[in-house]
């Protein structure tokens, strides 16, 4: 229960290294939270067809689990001092979500990406980039900003059964306000 209230109030999660008298290869320990993503409007997060949509949640028998784990490399803008830094992947953990960064005038786009939340805190920091969101507390809800494109958002729309996307304009028919439910703590271990 304390690693969840650290989680959400913005706090790291720390990794576990093996003792200092380990002569064999270090072990870290990665650590994630399993939860349920819902929008203001109530609707939850779900994914069909490889896509990510959001639906009323009277609608849903079941509703996407996320894996979400904090990314220890920050993101250097003074803006960003303290926030929190995570990975979202689906799918047991295996598509992570991914937003590269935008060339040119055309927005980012978020993506699924076939590699395993596990992976990603032993890549360098520019490739680990773009699968890395800020999470920010607003009142009761959370935004989940782009790393790699600042001012972008995760959002939904008010209209039902849309996939969620990226976007820099805040209003009324693109929300970027998040609650995360949990429903279960896993610990998994990876070779460093």
């Amino acid at each position: 229960d304390r690693l969840y209230h650290q989680f959400c109030l913005g706090k790291s999660l720390a990794n576990v290294a093996a003792g200092p008298a380990h002569s064999g290869p270090r072990v870290k320990s990665v650590t994630f939270k399993k939860c349920n993503i819902r929008d203001r409007n109530q609707q939850v997060l779900v994914l069909e067809g490889g896509v990510l949509k959001a639906v009323p949640d009277k609608d849903v028998t079941a509703r996407e689990t996320f894996y979400i784990s904090v990314s220890h490399r920050r993101v250097v803008k003074p803006t960003n001092a303290g926030k929190n830094h995570i990975f979202l992947a689906v799918s047991k953990g295996e598509f992570c979500l991914y937003c590269e960064k935008a060339k040119g005038p055309k927005p980012p786009s978020l993506q699924l990406k076939k590699k395993h939340i596990k992976e990603l805190s032993s890549l360098k920091a520019k490739d680990c980039l773009p699968f890395t969101f800020i999470k920010e507390q607003v009142g009761s809800y959370f935004t989940l900003e782009s790393a790699a494109n600042p001012g972008y958002f995760i959002y939904t729309s008010n209209k039902p059964g849309q996939p969620i996307g990226m976007t820099k304009e805040l209003g009324q028919e693109k929300n970027i306000h998040f609650q995360f439910q949990e429903t279960k703590m896993e610990l998994d271990t990876v070779q460093d």
